[in-house]
């Protein structure tokens, strides 16, 4: 049972052409994708490249320790799988060029990208994802009540100049909202490059409106994406998906199994299991649930109320959701003005349900937790 950093230890003396590229290079990718490549990287528009190797030498040259330490902790590790890539024959060549970083809060965008050049036949292009802060999980909700978001549209514009500038076969990645940007951007393309996409890979990814996987375009390049979800997935679980999905395993519980560290690596690809486990089946069923019965016209209203609630409640990030007051969550729904009294007694049905199900689900957790200790006892004495 390995994990991301194990496999580039293991392979790391394996360039591209002794090892070919596989689904964990693709994870890889995804998460070199977190590092602010903005003060070592020229922008978007340069033809300058940079091989991994110095952008790694450069990076840590930047930024001491401690400064690494208060960033998130995606970016932290990010940071640091770039510096164990670094000093590996397979990935310190690799060429590093078209980073861009667009953030725009007037329109709630936040983009970023990188392009790798792996050799002479293959470049990857990198979206960068969220995290799990309520931030985070607010702009992947915001895919529910918003098609396309400004991302969505920045991601195609990237990789149509990005990729058409490559000379060589292209394979799209991102884990969260990136991987959503990746399938939203290969999917969107010109006819001209979708013909030099191989593969696009998206882990834990929020999906898309049923209209987008309905589309011709979505239908025509299914064959070609790659979805990946861990066992408890959260993210992965909002809206549709129209690709055939497989379930990593996670050492992680709950919400931190977006942490793809903690996916389980056997040799070259994931282990796997046949589905996800009772707490992502209760997001999954609620959040089509609420979306069915308020009315695609409504959700933004809905979501906009819960968010506003949890920012005032101090809430910060998805374990802390487990203290909120649910009587004051309901009073902010019954605050909306644009939605109904019938549509309010729905929302208020389906919150009933869904705390009803999830106090199930917790103290089944609990009493689960509770054996696992009372059988390590036993085995102990």
């Amino acid at each position: 049972m390995n994990s991301i950093v194990e496999y580039i230890e293991k392979y790391k003396d394996k360039t591209f052409n002794e090892y070919p590229f596989n689904e964990i290079d693709a994870l890889v990718f995804s998460q070199l994708s977190y590092v602010d490549y903005s003060a070592i990287v020229c922008k978007f528009d340069s033809e300058v490249e940079i091989t991994l190797k110095d952008a790694a030498y450069q990076y840590f040259n930047l930024y001491s320790e401690d400064e690494l330490n208060k960033k998130i902790s995606i970016v932290y590790k990010a940071g640091h799988l770039l510096k164990q890539c670094a000093d590996t024959e397979r990935y310190k060549n690799i060429k590093l060029l078209k980073y861009a970083n667009n953030i725009d809060d007037k329109i709630d965008k936040q983009f970023s990208a990188s392009t790798f050049y792996i050799n002479d036949n293959l470049a990857v292009i990198a979206f960068k994802g969220t995290d799990t802060s309520i931030t985070g999980i607010k702009e992947s909700a915001m895919l529910s009540y918003m098609f396309p978001v400004p991302a969505q549209i920045h991601a195609l514009y990237y990789l149509q100049e990005s990729g058409m500038i490559a000379d060589r076969n292209l394979i799209i990645c991102g884990h969260s909202k990136g991987g959503n940007l990746a399938t939203f951007a290969g999917v969107s393309c010109s006819n001209s490059l979708k013909k030099k996409i191989i593969g696009i890979y998206e882990f834990d990814a929020p999906g898309f409106p049923i209209e987008m996987i309905s589309r011709y375009d979505y239908v025509q390049m299914r064959g070609k994406i790659y979805s990946y979800i861990p066992q408890s997935s959260i993210i992965g679980c909002m809206l549709y998906h129209d690709s055939s999905r497989k379930i990593v395993k996670s050492t992680n519980e709950n919400i931190k199994q977006h942490q793809v560290s903690s996916w389980v690596i056997e040799d070259n690809h994931f282990e796997f299991t046949e589905e996800t486990d009772e707490k992502s089946k209760f997001v999954d069923k609620y959040l089509k649930q609420l979306t069915f019965e308020v009315g695609q016209e409504n959700i933004e209203d809905v979501f906009e109320a819960i968010f506003d609630f949890i920012e005032e409640s101090g809430i910060k990030s998805y374990e802390d959701i487990k203290v909120f007051d649910v009587i004051k969550l309901k009073k902010a729904i019954s605050s909306l003005k644009n939605i109904t009294q019938q549509e309010k007694d729905v929302i208020d049905s389906t919150i009933k349900q869904a705390i009803k199900e999830m106090s199930r689900l917790i103290y089944e957790e609990g009493r689960q937790s509770l054996s696992k200790r009372f059988n390590l006892i036993d085995e102990q004495q």
